[in-house]
């Protein structure tokens, strides 16, 4: 039996087609813009390149103009955020914290209401708290103890999230021991985020990469603080046993480490 298809019936399937095979296109051209995003973001904390940073930056924003609802797009936007209120602190980059805080705080309190990103987005929030007091020193009166609150929430939520405990030992690193500052708990919660980095399923994601990188920098700071050179001088070497291009580590950290062992 022969099929004969009218000239309407034609139309409409070759419309449907059309639509399929766009929404795929957009699908995957969004898969592939998140996973570029996310290794430039990776490269740029490694090299510490603010342009690269905000090359990141830009790619999440321009996703989040086609989907405000792309969660993960939103993620990005926001930890990249986050990454560019730490560059601030460096000597030329001042005006990247009145450029960025507002809306990194804005960003990560929508994250908060996604039930995939509850947790980081607490984490993210409370790590730019903490970049406000590292720029105005008296708002620890009123932000510290909300900083504590957010990580406090976020490991409930998720207690596999190694930010958490990231931000939660930068807090012990830098806070005065007068106000709760130790190196020791700072010790120990860089020590958990490792640990957590290490048995993730997701190890060679970008972010989980980074922190992992990140924790074992700063946990050999805290050692450092501790005069514990060698402990310091094994994080460090860790660090650039994966990343051999970890810039803060190989041309600061540990030239600084070996120094002090020797004095």
């Amino acid at each position: 039996m022969k099929l004969i298809f009218s000239r309407p019936v034609l139309l409409i399937s070759s419309f449907v087609f059309i639509v399929i095979n766009n929404t795929y296109s957009q699908d995957v051209n969004t898969v592939e813009k998140l996973k570029n995003g996310k290794e430039i973001t990776y490269k740029a904390l490694v090299k510490h390149d603010k342009d690269m940073l905000l090359e990141a930056h830009a790619i999440y924003a321009d996703l989040l103009k086609t989907d405000k609802a792309d969660a993960e797009a939103l993620y990005g936007l926001t930890f990249t955020e986050y990454r560019l209120l730490e560059m601030s602190l460096q000597k030329g980059n001042d005006s990247l914290f009145d450029e960025y805080y507002q809306q990194a705080k804005d960003n990560a309190n929508k994250l908060i209401l996604t039930d995939k990103y509850l947790s980081a987005g607490k984490s993210l929030l409370a790590g730019i708290y903490m970049m406000k007091i590292a720029t105005s020193p008296m708002a620890a009166v009123t932000l510290s103890s909300e900083i504590y609150g957010l990580l406090d929430d976020a490991e409930k939520a998720d207690p596999l999230n190694s930010a958490a405990f990231i931000v939660r030992g930068e807090m012990k690193y830098n806070t005065p021991k007068l106000f709760g500052g130790s190196f020791e708990e700072a010790v120990k919660n860089f020590n958990k985020a490792i640990s957590i980095c290490e048995q993730s399923s997701d190890g060679d994601d970008a972010y989980i990469k980074w922190e992992y990188l990140e924790s074992l920098a700063w946990l050999g700071r805290s050692y450092v603080k501790l005069g514990n050179y060698d402990a310091a001088k094994f994080a460090y070497q860790k660090a650039l046993n994966i990343q051999p291009e970890f810039g803060w580590v190989k041309y600061v950290l540990l030239p600084e480490a070996e120094k002090n062992a020797k004095n």
